[in-house]
């Protein structure tokens, strides 16, 4: 913990604009408790195109200097997106043991629009995509920055990317010599989008039957001056996403709290 009692924090992100749907209050309330906030993104956001990585990057440098999180203060490990099916999942796909992946576009290492992903600001050189890579970056970006707390997606989050990253956050959190306490949440739900409720103001519904997340349920309130429309105005930031496709799929984050579950076995 930083000297004054100010906490750590770190948000791990799959993508650019899942740091905003369930932890925007999360950097908000932090932020204005003069907390240190650091963000970092696992892949680059290219599904569709390369292009499209240098956009959701410009997209999510602006949300988060509306958060209040300094340019500094945020990372990219810069691997793949591939796809959400756990088959498709680059990093689902490093979890289960695949070596010799490429990416969608043919790149074989990490990489940023800017040419700054985390392994290359560390040692110069990009990184291979391996699970070890992988692991290793989430290593030394705990060293580096020793968080007090982590919020990652969950394991079990039904897009292979959320899903992978969850698993490997919480390996790199066991191994922390200082133990940082783990927090996931939930993006995917389900595979049909149905999940969280379009009409309900908070995350008052149970989440999707069958779902096995590690951790005890925190239904965490926005805090003062946050409002669930202030949140909704950033979701809308990622214009890149179309926030209202899917039936306001993304929009339908913008609620009066945000879904948290504590790790149990950190």
């Amino acid at each position: 913990m930083e000297r004054g009692g100010k906490k750590r924090i770190l948000v791990l992100a799959p993508h650019q604009d899942d740091e905003c749907l369930q932890t925007a209050g999360v950097i908000r309330a932090a932020v204005m408790a003069g907390d240190s906030v650091s963000v970092c993104f696992a892949t680059n956001g290219e599904y569709a195109g390369e292009q499209d990585a240098a956009v959701r990057a410009a997209e999510s440098r602006i949300v988060l200097a509306e958060l209040g999180v300094p340019a500094d203060q945020v990372f990219s490990l810069g691997y793949p997106d591939t796809g959400m099916s756990y088959g498709e999942s680059f990093l689902r796909q490093l979890y289960d043991g695949r070596t010799g992946l490429r990416s969608r576009w043919g790149r074989t290492e990490t990489w940023t629009p800017e040419g700054r992903d985390f392994r290359f600001l560390r040692s110069g050189q990009h990184g291979p995509y391996t699970a070890e890579g992988v692991r290793r970056d989430l290593r030394d970006l705990l060293g580096l920055l020793r968080p007090d707390e982590v919020y990652v997606s969950t394991p079990g989050d039904c897009h292979g990317d959320h899903d992978a990253l969850g698993r490997f956050a919480a390996e790199a959190v066991r191994a922390a010599p200082w133990r940082p306490a783990l927090c996931y949440y939930l993006i995917h739900g389900d595979e049909t989008d149905r999940w969280p409720s379009r009409e309900d103001g908070a995350f008052s519904g149970p989440i999707p039957d069958g779902l096995q997340i590690p951790g005890e349920m925190e239904r965490r309130r926005l805090p003062a001056g946050f409002s669930a429309e202030d949140k909704r105005r950033l979701i809308e930031r990622y214009v890149s996403q179309d926030p209202a496709a899917y039936g306001g799929y993304l929009l339908a984050f913008a609620k009066e709290d945000e879904l948290l579950f504590r790790a149990r076995d950190i």
